[in-house]
């Protein structure tokens, strides 16, 4: 019915703004049943119901005007189109006047009554979606010859190779930056699936399975933002909604692995020792760090900003924008300083983690200088203090800002500004796993005491090792289990209290650490070299090995993929598990596509270019210490 309202707006008789006003104006006025009767056969609808978008090829083909309109009213926002007269646009509707006319007819109407929003109060955006496209700037125009240039570098070594072989040449090893970018090279070190560590065969599957709960996750989000609002609020009681929430827990494995890395490189007895002899070189270690994230960083975000919204086209295309928009600039996210930022001007919004990430980094460079100036056992008490103060810190954050369970704090932008991009808030997770690292580092060194160590010797005895992993994976399982269906019948309860305020604080603060305990609980027994076919065979296989190498990539480029996927058809898909389902398929397949082509383009070839810069750093001084010990 309120399709029929609008769709009537839109006939041939208006010649103009006025006109278009006018005839708005008559028509409204007319009782619902005339106004059907009336209604000129020239009219289409886009479809018989809010969001959707039909008929759009054949109103352009048959050379009307198509618009879509937004009608928004917290929290609920549909979207209709419209096929109608090209004398009108979709300009004349955001007038002012045309405004105040729809609003008050529509408020009025007995439609609004009927209505799960209020029609007189919502907000009306008419939008022409044919040309709702940025002007191509100077940033896009440098973003394709950057691609450009890139691609060029990646092909000079298979070019030369092309030529050697038709001129039956021998084949030379391609050297400097033409073998720094050779497609084939990286091409040959990315398919190196070899585990170096067998006692952490585990961990690739654990970052791959990250990976994809990133992707479900934001499949998930993006259908509940366009899909039919109505069915949404009886289809977040459902099962599905919960595991989408669940899916928040993988930038919190994310950040275990950091720290658990980080820990484990800056341990290593030669390392440590050559940051002791020189305690200023620690600039180097964040400087290293930099130039890893950067080159990908900022190619994506030109990409996303100058590139992607001439990805795609159609009615529902223009309501993607919001994500491709930079209004505050990119600075923000290459100094990783947006999260200090409570202006909701997000730059690539899904690149808060990488803030976070770098931000955590360089606090964990603390403890990780005490342990290399070789005072261990008080960088451990550090740690642990750091982990203890943050999970006050997050207590608190959550007792003062009323934060309850997930599911109920996601659209909550306190939370989102005071907790979920917050550094410390999300830090837990991240010192747990530096703790982590630096008891793997010193039981893989042999260290005298260590506590992995121990347990690896006690592992020896065949009925302690069944025993262990029994204890091990239980509790890990768990506490995962728990975790991600524990909490349904408080999230569905229509009792907000049906688990108390001050159980929900807590149960919001900790259970991003409870959740990679569980983790680090199923990988602890092949960390002390317990193999089973779990940890070295399903956890370890050939796609998640791959996965785990492209996953930097893959999250940066994702997010895109989806938007284009989603937004681009012209049925505004439903929230039911067979349509999530494929788009996070969909989405996972052409993110590794696009993944791999990032890594052999920019990952790899500038991560050998920073090593080479921090060599050339720190050669001229090894020369002038070797000249010293010669003398």
């Amino acid at each position: 019915m309120l399709i029929l309202i609008f769709a009537s707006i839109f006939h041939l008789g208006l010649t103009g703004h006025e006109q278009c006003i006018q005839q708005l104006n008559e028509f409204l006025s007319l009782p619902m049943p005339i106004q059907f009767m009336v209604a000129p056969k020239q009219v289409q609808m886009s479809g018989d119901w809010a969001n959707k978008f039909g008929f759009y090829d054949m109103c352009l083909r048959e050379e009307y005007h198509y618009s879509s309109v937004m009608v928004k009213q917290n929290p609920i926002t549909f979207f209709y189109g419209f096929c109608h007269s090209n004398i009108c646009e979709a300009n004349d509707f955001n007038q002012p006047d045309a405004q105040e006319i729809i609003k008050d007819k529509l408020g009025k109407s007995i439609i609004s009554q009927i209505s799960p929003i209020n029609l007189g109060q919502a907000s009306y955006l008419f939008v022409d979606p044919v040309t709702h496209y940025p002007d191509f700037s100077v940033g896009a125009y440098l973003t394709v010859i950057i691609i450009f240039i890139l691609f060029c570098l990646g092909l000079m070594d298979p070019y030369k190779r092309l030529l050697y072989a038709l001129t039956d040449s021998e084949i030379k090893k391609p050297k400097g930056i033409i073998g720094d970018f050779s497609l084939i090279e990286n091409y040959n070190k990315l398919m190196n699936l070899k585990t170096i560590d067998p006692n952490l065969a585990i961990f690739n599957g654990v970052r791959a399975i990250a990976f994809m709960m990133v992707v479900y996750g934001h499949s998930s989000l993006l259908i509940i933002q366009a899909t039919f609002q109505t069915e949404l609020l009886l289809a977040l009681q459902s099962q599905r909604a919960i595991i989408t929430v669940d899916m928040l827990y993988s930038v919190d494995i994310f950040f275990w692995l950091g720290g658990f890395f980080l820990a484990f490189v800056m341990c290593e007895t030669k390392r440590a020792k050559s940051l002791a002899k020189n305690p200023a070189s620690i600039f180097l270690v964040v400087l290293h760090r930099l130039l890893r994230i950067w080159p990908c960083y900022l190619i994506c975000i030109m990409i996303n900003s100058y590139i992607l919204p001439y990805l795609g086209e159609g009615p529902r295309w223009w309501s993607a924008m919001n994500y491709t928009a930079c209004t505050a600039g990119a600075f923000r996210n290459l100094l990783f300083i947006d999260n200090f930022f409570h202006d909701w001007e997000i730059c690539f919004g899904w690149g808060w983690y990488l803030t976070s990430d770098i931000q955590l980094f360089i606090i964990c460079l603390i403890p990780m200088t005490c342990y290399a100036l070789g005072y261990k056992r008080i960088s451990k008490y550090l740690i642990t203090g750091m982990i203890i103060s943050s999970v006050i810190y997050g207590i608190v954050l959550c007792f003062h800002y009323n934060f309850l369970i997930p599911a109920k704090v996601t659209g909550n932008q306190d939370f989102y500004y005071h907790y979920y991009v917050n550094s410390l808030a999300r830090s837990p997770p991240y010192f747990f796993g530096l703790l982590m690292g630096m008891l793997y580092r010193e039981f893989k060194q042999k260290e005298e005491n260590c506590f992995l160590g121990l347990l690896h010797e006690k592992a020896k005895d065949p009925k302690f090792r069944l025993l262990f992993q029994i204890i091990c994976y239980v509790i890990g399982f768990g506490i995962i289990s728990w975790l991600v269906f524990g909490w349904k019948s408080a999230y569905i309860s229509p009792d907000p209290k049906y688990w108390p305020y001050w159980f929900q604080h807590l149960y919001c603060a900790l259970c991003r650490l409870t959740f990679v305990f569980g983790v680090a609980c199923l990988c602890l027994p092949n960390m002390i070299g317990i193999y089973d076919i779990f940890n070295r065979k399903a956890m370890n296989n050939t796609i998640f090995k791959f996965a785990a190498k492209i996953s930097f990539a893959c999250y940066l480029i994702h997010y895109m993929v989806l938007l284009i996927l989603n937004y681009t058809f012209y049925i505004t898909p439903t929230y039911i598990t067979q349509e999530v389902i494929q788009l996070f398929v969909g989405c996972t397949v052409i993110t590794m596509v696009a993944g791999v082509f990032l890594t052999l383009l920019v990952e790899m070839p500038f991560g050998t270019l920073q090593v080479k810069l921090i060599d050339s750093i720190t050669k001229p001084r090894k020369k002038q210490q070797q000249a010293l010990l010669e003398q």
